[in-house]
C-alpha cells in the first residue's frame, strides 16, 4: 500500500533534464534530483510534482534511481507536448518552478496568462557561459557563433525574470547578473552535504592538529577531467612546487576525456611519485570520506565561473581552497573567507599561494577553520528549507 498524497498548495517543478522510462514502468531520474525534491518537500506545505520530458537513453555522469507512482513526495508526470495541454496542468499549480531557459519563455507566457507565479532557477551568468565556450571551443567562427546564441539568450532571460515571481541563483555570479532583474532573487549554494555529515568537531580538532604537523601537504582535486576544470593545470602547480622544493603530495580524482593527457603529463614532467590519478568515487562513500581523512588543502584551477557544489562541499570537510580568481570562487571566499584567491590562468601564482601555506600553518588552521563554518551554515538542509521558503513566499503561502 502507497503513503497518502500530501494535501496543500501544489508545487510544479519543470527540469531541465529529461527522465527515462523504466524497466518496471516508472520514471528514472538522478539521485542528485530527487534528493532535492525530497528535501524541498520537508518545507514545502504540500504535494510538490515533477512534470519530466523523457528520453529513449540515459545519461552517463549520473547516479540513477526508478521513481513509482507509490511515492507521492516526489511523484513524476510526462509533461504534456501541447501547449493547451500544459496550460491546463499549470492551472492547477500554486507555483511553478523551472529553469531559467530561452527554451521556457512559453512557459512564463503562460503563467502570467493564469496568474500562477513562477519561480525560475538559474547556475551560469553570460560571463560564465562565455567562459566555457573559450575553454571548450577551438574553431573561431564556431566560438563567435556561440557567444552571439549567448548575448541573445541573455535578452530573453532578462525579459523572463522581469515577469517572474522569483529567481533563485546558484552561486554570485548568476546572483549578480540577474538581481537587478528581479527584486525577488535568492543566493544559495550549491551543496549536497548534510548537517551530520560535515566534520564533526573531534575530527575537526584532529585535521587541525595535523596540520601542524611537520609533514608534507596532502593536495587533492576532485571533479570531471574536462577542460572547463582547468585540469591540465595541475602537472604544471605540481612541476612548481617540485621545483621550488615544496614537499607535497597530490591526488587528483575523477574520469574524463582529458585523464589520458593528464597522466602524460604527469609522466612526462617525472611527478609520478607526487602525483596520483585515483579515478572517481562515489560521492558519499568514498569522496567524502576521503577528503575528511587524507587532504589538507584543495587546488582548484577552474578557468571559469562555474557555480560548483564543489566548493562548499570540500569545506564542509574542513579543507580550504586555493584557486583561481573566477567569479564564483570569489563569491565563496568573501562569503566564507575560506580560501585563497589567486590570478586566472596563472599556475605559478597558485604554486606559490601553497607554498605560502606550507610555511604558513596558522594560517591554513584558520582559513580551514571558516570553511568549516561556511559549509554549516549552508547544509544542503538548510540551503533547500532556504529555497522552499523563498518559493512559499513568492507564491504567498502562509508559512506553518
Amino acid at each position: 500500500m502507497g503513503m497518502a498524497a500530501p494535501t496543500g498548495p501544489e508545487l510544479v517543478a519543470l527540469p531541465p533534464l529529461k527522465a527515462v522510462r523504466g524497466p518496471n514502468g516508472g520514471a528514472i531520474m538522478t539521485q542528485k534530483y530527487i534528493e532535492g525534491i525530497q528535501e524541498l518537500a520537508r518545507t514545502w506545505p504540500g504535494p510538490i510534482t515533477t512534470l519530466a520530458g523523457f528520453r529513449t537513453s540515459m545519461t552517463t555522469d549520473m547516479d540513477h534511481v526508478e521513481i513509482h507512482g507509490d511515492q507521492p513526495v516526489i511523484a513524476v508526470e510526462q509533461r504534456p507536448d501541447n501547449i493547451a495541454q500544459l496550460k491546463e496542468r499549470l492551472s492547477k499549480a500554486a507555483v511553478v518552478m523551472t529553469f531559467l531557459s530561452p527554451l521556457e519563455a512559453y512557459t512564463g507566457q503562460i503563467c502570467q496568462e493564469l496568474g500562477v507565479p513562477l519561480v525560475y532557477s538559474s547556475e551560469y551568468a553570460p560571463t560564465t557561459e562565455r567562459q566555457i565556450v573559450d575553454a571548450e571551443t577551438q574553431n573561431p567562427l564556431l566560438r563567435l557563433r556561440r557567444k552571439i546564441w549567448i548575448w541573445n539568450a541573455t535578452r530573453k532571460r532578462r525579459a523572463m525574470v522581469a515577469q517572474a515571481a522569483g529567481l533563485q541563483c546558484s552561486g554570485t555570479p548568476v546572483y549578480e547578473a540577474y538581481r537587478a532583474d528581479c527584486a525577488n532573487s535568492l543566493l544559495f549554494f550549491d551543496n549536497r552535504v548534510r548537517h551530520a555529515e560535515v566534520l564533526d568537531d573531534a575530527a575537526m580538532a584532529a585535521k587541525l592538529a595535523g596540520f601542524q604537523q611537520d609533514r608534507p601537504l596532502r593536495l587533492v582535486f576532485g571533479g570531471r577531467l574536462i577542460a572547463m576544470k582547468g585540469v591540465l593545470e595541475l602537472p604544471k602547480i605540481a612541476a612548481m612546487l617540485t621545483r621550488q622544493g615544496t614537499p607535497y603530495a597530490m591526488d587528483i580524482y575523477g574520469t574524463g576525456p582529458l585523464e589520458d593527457d593528464l597522466r602524460a603529463q604527469i609522466d612526462a614532467a617525472g611527478l609520478t611519485a607526487q602525483v596520483h590519478l585515483k579515478g572517481a568515487l562515489d560521492f558519499r562513500t568514498g569522496w567524502i570520506p576521503a577528503l575528511k581523512e587524507q587532504a589538507d588543502l584543495f587546488i582548484c584551477p577552474h578557468p571559469q565561473g562555474d557555480p560548483s557544489s564543489t566548493y562548499p562541499e570540500v569545506m564542509s570537510c574542513g579543507v580550504p581552497i586555493v584557486g583561481y580568481n573566477n567569479e564564483a570562487f570569489r563569491g565563496v571566499v568573501a562569503q566564507s573567507q575560506g580560501g585563497v584567491l589567486t590570478p586566472m590562468n596563472r599556475p605559478a601564482a597558485l604554486a606559490e599561494a601553497v607554498a605560502r601555506l606550507d610555511q604558513d600553518r596558522a594560517e591554513l588552521v584558520r582559513l580551514a577553520q571558516k570553511a568549516r563554518a561556511f559549509a554549516l551554515e549552508h547544509s544542503f538542509e538548510k540551503t533547500f528549507a532556504r529555497r522552499a521558503t523563498h518559493l512559499m513566499e513568492a507564491g504567498g503561502i502562509a508559512q506553518g
